[in-house]
């Protein structure tokens, strides 16, 4: 009882102190991953590259990531994961169905353009982005835009068109236009901004209801 006692306090601290450690060395390792795929884009870049930004021993990085595709999906799954917040937060408050797609609108490209290190990766990997947008960390986005969406139709403040389209249509207009608004010098978010809202409504107001079932 006693040996019990008295090795089981520190095996756990042991124990906190790798799971410490652990969380430690892949947050550096993918802080790393951000700045240079930021700074010379994912064809560009190698997992050498990456691991020179860190204290870390080369061979650690295979510890965590297979190869550079999975650090650079869990580098975007991260930023995906601090724009589910912001679009929670924004979504949610909106009184019309304008303050509602401006809100989401919004958020995605202030996000975009107002740090320089993710405005520097977004400019530098449009199509590697593109090509992950299938992948189910990015896909947790759209379904909570889907799952908003309906309660705002619920709630009287979206229209009851087609959900799914729609979706897939606001998705697709914010991701090019952000496309579009990183490849200007300077770039202006407002404008993008005000541009994709406009470019909403305006065709939300034709779409056809749907028809209530029977």
């Amino acid at each position: 009882m006693d040996n019990h006692t008295v090795t089981t306090p520190p095996a756990r601290e042991r124990s906190g102190r790798r799971e410490q450690n652990k969380a430690e060395n892949r947050a550096a390792l993918l802080k790393a991953a951000r700045s240079v795929f930021a700074e010379i884009g994912f064809g560009a870049a190698g997992v050498r590259d990456i691991v020179r930004r860190t204290d870390l021993a080369s061979g650690t990085f295979y510890n965590y990531f297979k190869d550079k595709e999975e650090i650079f999906e869990a580098v975007v799954a991260e930023m995906a994961a601090e724009l589910l917040k912001r679009h929670r937060e924004g979504r949610a408050k909106a009184r019309t169905a304008e303050e509602f797609l401006r809100g989401h609108i919004a958020v995605y490209m202030k996000f975009v353009a107002e740090d320089p290190e993710i405005l520097s990766f977004g400019r530098q990997n449009v199509t590697p982005i593109r090509m992950l947008m299938e992948k189910p960390n990015l896909q947790v986005l759209a379904r909570q835009l889907l799952d908003d969406a309906r309660q705002a139709v619920t709630n009287g403040i979206l229209p009851d068109v087609d959900m799914g389209y729609l979706v897939a249509a606001l998705s697709g207009v914010v991701f090019e236009v952000s496309v579009a608004m990183v490849a200007r010098d300077p770039v202006n978010p407002d404008d993008a901004v005000e541009f994709a809202t406009r470019l909403m409504m305006g065709g939300l107001d034709s779409l056809p209801r749907r028809h209530p079932g029977p």
